[in-house]
């Protein structure tokens, strides 16, 4: 008698499981990273204007508010930006949190920060 090979039906239901669960995770994770990808791009907009030597703070500030307004991004805010000026040009920052539900009482906590230097 040959020897049979494959996988139990508790086999595959406990693989169903796994892939649920991951698919799961990454459907409540991968949208706050999208965010994240979406925010580092703007700061990147905004530092690379042909006349950022010219350009005030508030100018800066107004054109990423625009930029946030445009994406539909809310996780951050024109409050949370921080501009810092570097020797030969400048430096854009953002730090903020995202809590997103899980299961239950259970929430993710991620912690981001972005950030563009004009060199």
């Amino acid at each position: 008698m040959k020897r049979q090979r494959g996988i139990t039906l508790s086999g595959v239901f406990f693989l169903m499981f796994l892939l649920g669960f991951a698919a799961y995770a990454a459907a409540r994770v991968v949208p706050a990273y999208m965010d994240y990808w979406v925010v580092k791009r703007i700061m990147r907009n905004v530092i690379e204007q042909p006349d950022l030597a010219n350009l005030k703070e508030g100018d800066l500030r107004l054109k990423f508010a625009k930029e946030l307004n445009l994406n539909n991004v809310k996780v951050v805010s024109v409050d949370d930006l921080v501009i810092d000026p570097i020797p030969n040009g400048l430096r854009l920052s953002a730090s903020y949190s995202v809590k997103e539900s899980f299961m239950g009482p259970v929430s993710l906590c991620m912690d981001f920060r972005a950030e563009a230097s004009s060199q």
